[in-house]
């Protein structure tokens, strides 16, 4: 979808592709703070009834900004379709590395998933979050407890980050960032369903990635939807995670309500 070649391209070329908030609509503080302000209401221990359909939320952040409490910003449209939500902490960079932070959003969600009893879960995440949410859903402990993987405006191959200075906290060389990226690691085990998207108000890579992860996915044997949504940058697209009548939110509570249209 794009000509540009990160490897030969100027850092600061490379760096420009993978800034997101040079592409959002709005300043990438005014999103941040109402994920806040919508998350602020709820209490990341009481959003996950056991019993219900379950969404869990894998915040982005480039593996160092964010928490779970700022993504809760869901949980109304959750509580107003009967769906439990949970959203997965995990240390950030440069406490911890990559390899690390994989580990524990496995982990936390083997957790929730023993707690939530859920009939069906869906595994969502945004930008490093799709990443994290790609990884997880690769796990053999995880794979086949997860109904749908939702990767929003990721990052599947890890590469290019390399060459930027959001890596100065990662510490990153080009083989580990090969070994943690899913669009170059052989695809044993992935749910049965995923669903790809990304903005329309995004950088070229971010478009290319996505829809080459896409393709991927499909090339397997996951049925996997894929969208370029119109009108959303980077940063407003996971707010409609639940939102019926849009792409993603179909896609989500087609899923959990267990619609054969999810199909």
């Amino acid at each position: 979808m794009t000509g540009f070649d990160w490897e030969r391209a100027a850092p600061e070329e490379v760096d420009f592709e993978y800034s997101p908030s040079r592409h959002a609509k709005r300043p990438i503080e005014e999103h941040l703070r109402d994920y806040a302000e919508k998350s602020a209401p709820y209490d990341p221990a009481r959003t996950v009834v056991p019993g219900r359909p379950l969404l869990v939320y894998v915040h982005g952040g480039y593996w160092q900004r964010l928490s779970a409490p700022d993504s809760l910003f869901n949980a109304a449209d959750a509580q107003h379709l009967g769906f439990s939500l949970h959203a997965v902490e995990y240390l950030l960079a440069p406490a911890a590395s990559v390899e690390q932070i994989v580990r524990e959003c496995i982990d936390d969600i083997r957790r929730v998933l023993s707690f939530a009893r859920a009939p069906r879960v869906v595994v969502a995440g945004c930008s490093a979050g799709a990443h994290l949410t790609a990884m997880c859903a690769m796990s053999p402990v995880l794979a086949a407890r997860i109904d749908s993987a939702v990767m929003l405006s990721g990052i599947f191959d890890l590469r290019p980050i390399v060459r930027t200075p959001t890596n100065d906290p990662l510490g990153l060389d080009m083989d580990r960032a090969a070994a943690l990226s899913p669009q170059l690691l052989d695809i044993r085990e992935f749910p049965g369903r995923a669903m790809v998207a990304v903005g329309r108000h995004e950088s070229g890579e971010f478009l290319r990635q996505s829809a080459e992860f896409a393709d991927r996915l499909r090339a397997r044997g996951t049925h996997t939807d894929f969208a370029v949504v119109e009108d959303r940058d980077h940063f407003d697209l996971p707010y409609d995670l639940l939102r019926a009548g849009t792409a993603v939110g179909d896609h989500v509570i087609s899923v959990l309500e267990g619609s054969e249209s999810a199909l």
